[in-house]
């Protein structure tokens, strides 16, 4: 490492450096220069870097600044399209001021983000009946349709994340014309890409980069721009984002959108040709059939030569058969229309992914299915996505950045291990850094490992459990984020608390997640239950979230198709799957929930884990080094001190603020 190098990272991230002088609060901090110094020194030796850096670290500005400041052209992709937002409403800003030039930046997001006026037009030509909520929305839609620059539904603040709506006049790369476009010159999505071009920064999320490394791996075009130098935010997602984007899918869902799109552009052109029509209902049995082919609850399972000897094999080969007589009658008419061309080529991808799942011969994949409701999804995902990652994305990028709050299962280098071999990284070219913690964890935090509870496996332990939720919620005085590895405990826990705490009670699916978010931040006392994705994105900083509580150690199911998968690659190697993958997976899973809780240096707090396995197994010393440095307690009488003396200085300085401690037999407050 050079000393220039040193010598300029010091300038810019030190206390008289272009940072400071761009953000009259700016303190420096040490962890976000060595972050600035790693990233630097990859990006000039073309190399890999893992990088685990904690909340706190500033990373965004961390890896940004060092590479705008020597005009290097990047794209950074995230997990979210929030923080994908973030960094372009809130982080660029602050880089132009500090390096005092205006370089370019582009956002680009997944095609269904953005407005299609296309088939916005069509759905005005001929809408489907709306009930009122709908009819509202669209009112809503067609006013901001009307003024919008850029067509990204995010301006649609109060737009549901999934509405009817939208699916019909937003962009589908299933259907999208391309340059045979009528509005191809004023598509939005082509304008965006067409800024991305032009840009230094190109900010993107994780979903959209790798659909773009599919499409270029399939040699059907690119979505972005050539690249060389890439950083992934969020990092420690991209193995599930490479297993969807790289896997195969049949859907009676995707059966039936051809089916209405290929009607609605035969209708376009005025199709008089009675065969192709006749096909359409074709499709529509087949779809029908193949839902009628699997369990009709909620159910995600393995594919096997068993079922496929069965009605899904069945089912499947009428998917073909429809498939290729759809394919057939369109043939003389896919010249009448980009359209009928489009749905052409949607009817072959979809013909070749059935037969792929239908004979089970590409022992890289793992095949399974799931039933959501009306749908069913056929899956052929790859088992190790680091295959799939050196043969698609190394070999194009000089340089990538992977960073992360949560990349490693232990302390030292040893601890990237999991990760290095996820995403298929060569642990003798990769440097690895974790960065040290800016958050005083030992005096600012306290990680309560109870000891009074049974292992989640005993049959009192839901009702034990949950009564230890209930005073643990008491003592904090609300304030509380409670994750679950499981809906059947998340409702427990409901029906357990509500009437029972004297404090405002939410509960995941009660509102969309940003609604939620925003109204525990907003109530300093109030209690927010959840599970999937709300160990993640959860940004509370101040005392609205005091309490962390976790119910069990985070395994994945053994029983889901592709961990099981995954299991028996690894056992097949004379590997052990629980060690080498339940174990530090579960690890990553619970830092990621655990780090919820302190969000800023002023921030203090509570972490319970009432799985007791993490005292009492042998792999349990795994889980705890692997978790932020905290006092450890394991009796509820420490907690509860813990709270009092914090409550107890907060009156000291606010003393009419706070509320008084509750009597566990009071009346809940409305």
């Amino acid at each position: 490492m050079s000393d220039a190098l040193e010598s300029r990272i010091d300038e810019l991230f030190g206390p008289d450096g272009p940072l400071a002088r761009a953000h009259p609060g700016y303190e420096p901090r040490a962890a976000q220069a060595r972050m600035g110094l790693r990233v630097a020194q990859a990006c000039a030796d073309d190399g890999l870097l893992l990088l685990e850096a904690g909340t706190g670290t500033g990373k965004t500005i961390g890896y940004l600044l060092p590479l705008l400041a020597e005009g290097l052209k990047v794209v950074v992709s995230t997990a979210t399209k929030a923080l994908q937002d973030q960094i372009f409403e809130k982080d660029i800003p602050l880089l132009r001021r500090a390096l005092q030039r205006p370089f370019s930046a582009a956002t680009l997001k997944g095609r269904a983000n953005y407005l299609c006026l296309h088939r916005y037009r069509q759905f005005n030509q001929a809408p489907y009946p709306m009930n009122a909520e709908e009819r509202m929305m669209m009112r809503a839609v067609e006013g901001w349709a009307a003024e919008t620059l850029t067509g990204d539904r995010d301006e649609l603040y109060d737009l549901p994340e999934r509405n009817r709506i939208w699916s019909e006049i937003s962009i589908q790369g299933d259907n999208c014309l391309g340059g045979q476009c009528p509005d191809y010159m004023d598509c939005y999505l082509i304008q965006a890409r067409a800024r991305a071009r032009e840009a230094e920064l190109v900010v993107v999320n994780h979903h959209l980069f790798f659909a773009d490394l599919a499409v270029k791996e399939g040699g059907f075009g690119e979505i972005l721009p050539n690249y060389r130098i890439v950083v992934f935010d969020e990092a420690h997602q991209i193995p599930e984002v490479v297993t969807r984007f790289f896997g195969l899918e049949v859907s009676n869902y995707k059966l039936r959108e051809l089916a209405r799109d290929a009607r609605r552009e035969f209708e376009e052109v005025g199709m008089d040709d009675p065969e192709p029509l006749m096909a359409l209902g074709g499709l529509e049995d087949a779809a029908a059939q193949l839902r009628s082919a699997f369990p009709q609850e909620n159910h995600r399972a393995a594919l096997g030569a068993a079922d496929l000897e069965r009605e899904p094999g069945r089912a499947l080969i009428a998917t073909e058969n429809a498939l290729s007589i759809f394919l057939d009658r369109l043939e003389p008419h896919r010249p009448r229309s980009a359209g009928i061309a489009a749905c052409g080529r949607r009817a072959e991808a979809l013909i070749t992914a059935a037969g792929v799942i239908r004979t089970l011969d590409d022992p890289t994949r793992v095949y399974w299915f799931e039933t959501r409701g009306k749908g069913v999804f056929l899956q052929a995902s790859p088992i190790h996505v680091g295959d799939t990652l050196r043969g698609t994305l190394y070999p194009k990028v000089r340089s990538a950045v992977f960073a992360s709050a949560t990349l490693t299962t232990a302390e030292g280098e040893s601890g990237f291990d999991y990760f290095l071999n996820q995403l298929g990284l060569d642990p003798e070219i990769t440097v690895r850094e974790n960065l040290p913690p800016v958050f005083d964890f030992a005096n600012q935090s306290l990680l309560y490992l109870p000891r009074r509870l049974p292992e989640p496996t005993a049959p009192q332990f839901p009702q034990l459990a949950l009564r230890e939720l209930r005073e643990l919620i008491l003592a904090s005085r609300g304030r509380a984020l409670c994750l679950f590895t499981s809906y059947r405990m998340l409702e427990m826990a409901r029906e357990a608390l509500e009437g029972n705490i004297p404090y405002r009670l939410m509960t995941q699916g009660d509102a969309p997640k940003r609604a939620l978010l925003e109204a525990f931040a907003a109530d300093p006392h109030s209690v927010l239950l959840g599970t999937g994705t709300f160990w993640e994105g959860v940004d509370v900083p101040g005392e609205a979230l005091s309490l962390v509580v976790i119910d069990r150690l985070p395994f994945a199911s053994p029983g889901d198709p592709l961990t099981a998968a995954r299991n028996r690659h690894i056992e097949s190697q004379g590997g052990n799957a629980f060690a080498q993958l339940s174990i530090p997976q579960a690890i990553l899973t619970l830092k990621q929930g655990i780090g919820r809780l302190l969000r800023s240096t002023k921030d203090r707090g509570v972490m319970a884990i009432l799985d007791t396995r993490i005292t009492r197994k042998g792999y349990g010393k795994r889980f705890i080094k692997g978790l932020p440095p905290a006092r450890i307690v394991q009796d509820f009488s420490d907690v509860a001190e813990f709270f009092d003396a914090e409550f107890a200085a907060q009156a000291a300085v606010q003393p009419s603020v706070d509320q008084p401690a509750p009597d566990p037999a009071a009346e809940p407050v409305p």
